[in-house]
């Protein structure tokens, strides 16, 4: 009977160090240290100009607003100097919708530019 009891034994022997070999550290996360937690927050680099000097941060505040400041009259002022190339793009333009429409191909050289 011991020599019926032997494997068995064996097995149940090798079973249970296979299960000691597990490792259980994964069963629960990683939780932050406390020292980071109560730790004092981080303040940036930059902060120390504002810190130091307010009245520059608000003068360069108002700069950038002075220059974002750009009124629809200024940016459309500018007037197109080349009518004609325009128009000229804007007819190649709409020939190409019209061919990509039609299912015909646009050019016999994809890489030409003057298509």
């Amino acid at each position: 009977m011991t020599k019926r009891a032997l494997p068995r034994l064996s097995l149940l022997v090798s079973l249970l160090m296979l299960g000691a070999c597990t490792d259980s550290t994964g069963d629960y996360p990683a939780l932050m240290p406390t020292d980071r937690l109560l730790a004092e927050p981080a303040i940036p680099g930059h902060a120390g100009i504002a810190m130091n000097s307010p009245d520059q941060v608000v003068s360069d505040l108002q700069a950038a607003g002075a220059a974002l400041a750009v009124s629809k009259a200024e940016v459309t002022a500018a007037q197109i100097t080349d009518d004609a190339a325009l128009t000229a793009r804007a007819d190649a333009l709409r020939a190409k919708a019209a061919a990509l429409s039609a299912g015909r191909p646009v050019c016999a050289d994809p890489a030409a530019t003057d298509c």
